[in-house]
């Protein structure tokens, strides 16, 4: 049996349900994430779970014990929300031992606690400053250090780097797997940014409109989007409008243009498909056993470690992304280019 059981969870305000039969096993130890855009549903998973929302439908179950309609405070878990939350009146020390004081713990094991905190999240100076005194990522680190210090079964964080500029995001996000992983702890984590999702889950669930559309670890859903949906929203995305030429050889057709690929190809010849490639997966200029498909650079951008070519095939315009190095030269806006990519690279969907 899983840690922790989310079957059948629905919940509507009134209008259409912002999350419809939502079923998902977490296990001890486990980290996931729920990702998808604003208003897909993943908070209102999430509050679901704190207690904050009752759903219509369905149950949730920790470690065997139904929790479905136990208030928050009798649930035993850690919330770290978006905004910090914390009491601007309190020390740092005392924001973070305030769940322990109101569980009347002795003040030595609170004392005790709270430096085993202040050292995980290692600020274990600055327990006698304000939330005033310290920077965003510095008052988010409290706010997960005072979620952790009452031992929960289960931390919830909402979206809690988003108000963070990005270069403390970073650092903040490694903070959070390292010390998931220090401590074992199952976590429940909901974000709209896929790069956060990507780099700190063993799992991640992508939603749309109230409905899950796929569940695996970071690879399967970057790799092997189920969905158009999953294949468009993770990550940056070419999409082509092609004819089929040979369903039996894989072959297809772009502007005429003939190419080969390895995925199941279902249809007829003459049926259009859409077939999607990464841009990490195209490249500049011919390459052997790679198919080859001719357009025009309509722009170049300089990212630092790589380098982003916009490339108009015909009707549509793809990009690439190439792996700057010193000797790289850079295409220029008008040329004509080769792009080339192996047949393993594209996957096909059948137009709807």
């Amino acid at each position: 049996m899983a840690y922790l059981q989310l079957a059948h969870l629905s919940k509507s305000f009134g209008g259409p349900a912002a999350v419809e039969d939502f079923n998902l096993d977490i296990e001890k130890a486990e980290f996931v994430s729920l990702l998808g855009p604003s208003g897909c549903g993943k908070t209102t998973t999430l509050r679901m779970v704190a207690g904050f929302e009752v759903p219509d439908q369905g149950r949730i179950l920790l470690d065997g014990n139904d929790l479905t309609n136990m208030p928050p405070n009798l649930r035993h878990l850690g919330m770290v929300f978006q905004a910090y939350a914390l009491f601007p009146n309190m020390s740092v020390a005392d924001n973070v031992g305030f769940g322990l004081k109101v569980a009347k713990r002795p003040k030595e094991e609170i004392k005790q606690r709270v430096e085993e905190m202040l050292g995980l999240i290692k600020m274990p100076k600055l327990g006698d400053r304000y939330p005033y005194q310290l920077s965003g990522g510095q008052q988010q680190r409290v706010a997960l250090a005072r979620a952790l210090a009452i031992s929960p079964q289960v931390l919830l964080l909402d979206e809690p780097l988003s108000a963070l500029d990005a270069k403390i995001r970073v650092e903040l996000r490694v903070e959070i797997r390292r010390i998931q992983q220090e401590l074992k702890i199952t976590t429940l984590y909901v974000t709209h940014d896929q790069e956060e999702a990507l780099s700190l889950s063993d799992r991640v669930v992508v939603m749309s409109a109230g409905h899950m559309e796929q569940v695996g670890s970071p690879s399967e859903i970057y790799n092997f989007p189920t969905t158009p949906f999953v294949a468009s929203f993770v990550g940056t995305l070419n999409q082509l409008r092609c004819k089929v030429v040979d369903v039996g050889k894989g072959k297809l057709s772009y502007d005429g243009q003939v190419f080969e690929t390895r995925a199941p190809v279902r249809g007829a010849q003459g049926d259009t498909v859409t077939v999607m490639l990464r841009p990490e997966q195209m490249h500049i200029g011919s390459q052997t056993d790679e198919n080859q498909l001719t357009g025009k650079v309509e722009m170049v951008t300089f990212l630092g470690s790589i380098v982003r070519v916009r490339v108009g095939l015909g009707q549509a315009t793809v990009v690439l992304d190439a792996l700057n190095k010193r000797s790289l030269e850079l295409a220029r806006v008008g040329e004509p280019i080769t792009v080339s990519f192996p047949p393993h690279a594209c996957w096909v969907m059948a137009e709807a």
